[in-house]
């Protein structure tokens, strides 16, 4: 048995759509933040932490959603979402890294603080600071992006599928990204992917 514990609009969908992408097997438990579910005991028992997503897996409790995903592509994805050889598999770690340690705040405020939150809980001075965090990391990604249609080896990996979920955020929200040419055909490729084409139908 394998559960996901979180809710499909927060992050808990990078690691859906990895494991529709793997073919796996998934029940989801719907788990809201904003009602106070993840601050529940018996959350806690199984993420000390009380945030979302949280892997189970037969005995093995997981979680961090990169920590998941590399998870999950290391040990179905090999050769489909994974490195093949261990220069790869470092490439795939640093832009895992990149996405989820410097690009995921950024992109996810900037939806959340323009309009995604309730007003009262909004803050323009946050939304501000997305808006200038985010400028160099986009600078970063397009111009590594330059001549090539994936992050990695040149195909779909887990670094695309992790990065890609996290600019769909600001994407949602009309953030102009457009106006990088690399980033912005390398993007479209992984949402037009049939999964999550289907996943963004939700």
């Amino acid at each position: 048995m394998r559960i996901i514990h979180g809710s499909p609009y927060a992050r808990t969908n990078y690691v859906i759509w990895a494991m529709k992408e793997l073919g796996l097997d998934f029940d989801v438990n719907p788990v809201n933040p904003m009602k106070g579910e993840t601050r529940h005991p018996d959350y806690l028992a199984l993420n000390p932490n009380g945030l979302i997503p949280t892997l189970e897996e037969g005995d093995l409790i997981l979680w961090e959603t990169m920590a998941i995903n590399m998870y999950l592509a290391k040990t179905y994805g090999d050769g489909l979402l994974w490195a093949t050889d261990p220069q790869q598999e470092a490439q795939i770690m640093q832009w895992l890294a990149f996405g989820h340690i410097n690009l995921d705040k950024p992109a996810v405020n900037y939806l959340l603080h323009l309009n995604a939150l309730p007003e009262e809980m909004r803050s323009e001075a946050k939304l501000e600071e997305a808006k200038t965090d985010i400028v160099p990391l986009l600078e970063i990604l397009d111009g590594h992006l330059a001549g090539k249609d994936y992050l990695v080896d040149d195909r779909f990996t887990i670094a695309d599928l992790s990065l890609a979920a996290i600019l769909d955020y600001p994407r949602k929200a009309g953030y102009d990204l457009a106006k990088y040419s690399n980033l912005f055909p390398w993007l479209t490729r992984c949402l037009e992917r049939p999964i999550r084409v289907d996943m963004n139908k939700m």
